[in-house]
């Protein structure tokens, strides 16, 4: 069984995702990545030479084709990947889908130092930052209330991260 990792954007999908591949033996799939590839330009520039529109179509596609796999994978969403709809029904079907949902004041530096490559947040410092966050991340709790798991963890240790596999490892490798 593939895992998935879910969560706000910042919330540590592909550090989580990288680690926990390497620990179980498995190959690492960023959609974001995949989306940059297949579209031959950064996530700002699809951002804004395409539209948001072209960018979830990509997702979408990116998504589907790497949860048909046939061998398990670890798979790091974007923030809003699993929203789209019948998307969640997907990845439940095919993965252990794990939401991360770091506290929101370790959520905010890790935004802050990166808003050149997030559109979404583009334009947005400080109160006005915290407050679109929030808001997003309201629109998206039902969708990310929806995974198999929740880790809430705002730092990863190696520690935390054997402990967390040694939760779910049974049920990647049950199928």
């Amino acid at each position: 069984m593939h895992l998935s990792l879910i969560g706000f954007m910042g919330s540590g999908k592909t550090t989580v995702g990288r680690a926990m591949a390497e620990r179980l033996g498995r190959p690492f799939q960023d959609i974001d990545a995949e989306v940059e590839r297949m579209l031959g330009m950064s996530i700002p520039q699809v951002f804004s030479k395409l539209g948001e529109s072209a960018f979830r179509e990509a997702e979408q596609d990116a998504l589907s084709d790497a949860l048909r796999s046939n061998e398990p994978i670890v798979l790091a969403t974007g923030g809003g990947t699993p929203c789209a709809d019948g998307a969640m029904e997907w990845m439940r079907r095919k993965s252990l889908v794990v939401a991360l949902l770091p506290p929101l004041e370790v959520l905010l530096p890790r935004l802050e130092s990166s808003l050149d490559t997030r559109p979404l947040l583009k334009g947005k410092t400080d109160q006005a930052l915290a407050k679109h966050v929030q808001r997003m991340m309201l629109t998206r709790a039902a969708c990310y209330g929806q995974a198999d798991i929740t880790w809430k963890q705002g730092d990863w240790t190696d520690v935390l991260l054997d402990d967390a596999l040694a939760q779910v490892r049974w049920r990647l490798e049950g199928t």
